[in-house]
């Protein structure tokens, strides 16, 4: 999928008139694009929103709005009725659908934005829908599950006028933001590698076994499973957390915790696509589940603000750790994060902590800089930044993680799965065709078919 700038457009309430369209539009929904509400009209200081997902990372993005001033959640959809609790206690007026394509052929018409909060499988087919709604679109992370999807997100955004915003919530504390500020100013000099580390490892090497607990009384397994391949329920391996550890409904640890730790650095270094990724670990054991102690690295061209030297980027998770030379930089083993990064560089070498109040560190030769990085203050604003954005209240600035930042480090993220499947071959990638130019099994990760009756037009 090559890049274009050309848009394709059409009236909104044409669209919206066209109630065939709007019942049939997970499969063929025309291209539109604005920034207003369904209705034509500009976006009300009221924000109307709606959530997909009601449970889990849902509950936090609907908590988190209730905190934005003048916003009003619409309507929520959830696959299963016995996690509506936290919904119904937040928004007792709020309107309630199982299905959500039916809650936006029925909502569009009075919403501004939507708010993705689902496994990780049906990011892609909601936001979609919903941009192709002409709905404004708060996406979590990992944006999507294949990189074909990110790609396909971005696109459609930008040629459209969509408000975007990926959930990586962090993103915004101050920790992320001084990275930035330090990389952008080239406090480490030429960047020469990175190490990305998460001491989880979400996955299997084991085969599944069934406890032959029943499905919840209240889940659609078949809205459940949507666009991917159905298979039986089996408690406790998917529905409603395990879903991160398999391979056809999840991104594994490196999908999910990689838009988290890869954010501050990409954002501040700006690198372009890979031009190789290898996978170092194991690949998986069965068709199920992604592997554990997972090792990939990718290799990125310099950017200006790298120093422009072509510069490795390794994940470590689980029991993987870095090399030697890496705890010596940073004066000590004790010194290398459980989650974060470490880019090294001519000059010296930042730590990147995820998570907790940890500020960022400099070390030249080992020894710590006292006092060398300047504190960039942070704040808890993703999705205040986004409803502005929407509301046209930020001076045309789109949110920290649109989708052109945050498809763009999905992309990235994403390829390094693909080569999990892929295990012991350094993978050549061209951007522009989106493949690998040296393996076919491996380029057949890079895109997925929906099951029948579950397409989205331009997916």
């Amino acid at each position: 999928m090559k890049e274009t700038t050309a848009s394709r457009r059409i009236s909104r309430r044409n669209f919206l008139r066209n109630s065939s369209a709007m019942a049939g539009m997970a499969a063929t929904a025309p291209y539109v694009g604005w920034s207003s509400t369904a209705s034509g009209a500009a976006p009300s200081k009221d924000l109307r929103f709606a959530c997909l997902g009601a449970h889990g990372k849902a509950r936090r993005n609907i908590a988190d709005m209730a905190t934005v001033p003048n916003t009003t959640m619409v309507a929520v959809a959830e696959v299963d009725s016995g996690r509506l609790d936290f919904a119904n206690e937040q928004s007792p007026k709020t309107k309630i659908y199982k299905d959500w394509r039916v809650l936006l052929e029925k909502e569009a018409a009075g919403l501004d934005a939507v708010i993705v909060s689902t496994p990780d499988h049906m990011h892609a087919p909601m936001a979609m829908t919903a941009m192709q709604a002409g709905l404004n679109v708060y996406c979590e992370k990992p944006l999507t599950r294949t990189v074909f999807e990110a790609r396909a997100l971005r696109l459609f955004a930008e040629q459209n006028g969509i408000i975007t915003q990926m959930g990586n919530q962090r993103s915004q504390h101050t920790a992320n933001q001084t990275v930035v500020h330090a990389l952008r100013n080239r406090l480490v000099g030429t960047v020469k590698e990175i190490h990305c580390l998460q001491d989880k490892s979400w996955g299997s090497m084991e085969a599944l076994v069934d406890s032959g607990a029943p499905k919840p009384k209240g889940l659609d397994w078949d809205l459940w499973i949507g666009g991917s391949p159905m298979r039986p329920f089996m408690a406790e391996h998917f529905h409603p957390f395990a879903w991160r550890s398999r391979l056809n409904y999840g991104s594994g640890n490196l999908g999910d915790m990689g838009c988290h730790i890869f954010h501050p650095w990409f954002l501040g270094l700006q690198p372009g696509s890979p031009l190789t990724v290898e996978s170092l670990g194991k690949g998986p054991a069965n068709a199920e589940s992604w592997p554990t102690d997972v090792r990939v690295t990718w290799e990125f061209p310099g950017s200006k603000v790298s120093g422009g030297k072509k510069f490795n980027v390794t994940w470590h998770d689980g029991g993987q750790q870095p090399p030697a030379h890496v705890a010596k930089a940073v004066g000590g083993v004790q010194n290398v994060p459980k989650s974060g990064s470490i880019v090294i560089g001519t000059k010296g070498t930042l730590v990147s902590p995820h998570g907790g109040s940890t500020i960022p560190t400099l070390y030249v030769d080992g020894s710590l800089q006292k006092d060398a990085v300047e504190i960039i203050p942070g704040a808890e604003r993703h999705h205040l930044d986004f409803a502005n954005a929407v509301r046209g209240e930020n001076g045309g600035k789109s949110p920290l993680s649109h989708f052109g930042h945050g498809a763009r480090m999905t992309e990235a993220v994403l390829l390094g799965t693909c080569a999990i499947r892929t295990p012991g071959m350094k993978l050549r990638w061209d951007a522009d065709a989106l493949k690998f130019t040296n393996s076919e099994v491996a380029s057949s990760f890079v895109r997925d078919e929906y099951r029948e009756g579950w397409q989205v037009a331009g997916l």
